[in-house]
């Protein structure tokens, strides 16, 4: 019997990460990239490392994916983005553009993810 493979564009299925799981993960990518985003290039990335890891969603047998998260995963990753800036972590704008949905990782910001990354 052949196998036959899929390619899935669009949104991903919803994420099976725990909030402290995703936060570890954009935590992780703010390590390594620190610097200046627009949320939809961010949410972008992290759907990327989500589908090149295969981790975090059931993806089926034989399938590609290409595509963001779900709204409702957005939501979440908008959600740990803002605590994210009520620790000075990160900071509304970037660029000459001072206001959201721009943000750029903060100095503090630099010093806690690379600390939290070599945990």
């Amino acid at each position: 019997m052949m196998n036959s493979s899929r390619f899935i564009s669009g949104p991903l299925p919803p994420i099976t990460l725990s909030n402290v799981e995703l936060r570890d993960l954009m935590v992780s990518l703010f390590a390594a990239h620190p610097g200046n985003y627009s949320f939809i290039n961010f949410v972008r990335l992290i759907s990327s490392k989500i589908i090149e890891a295969k981790v975090g969603f059931n993806a089926e047998p034989h399938t590609t994916y290409s595509g963001e998260l779900c709204q409702g995963d957005q939501t979440k990753v908008r959600e740990i983005l803002w605590d994210m800036i009520i620790d000075r972590h990160l900071t509304v704008g970037c660029n000459g553009h001072h206001e959201w949905p721009n943000f750029a990782v903060t100095d503090r910001g630099k010093a806690h993810f690379k600390a939290k990354q070599n945990n």
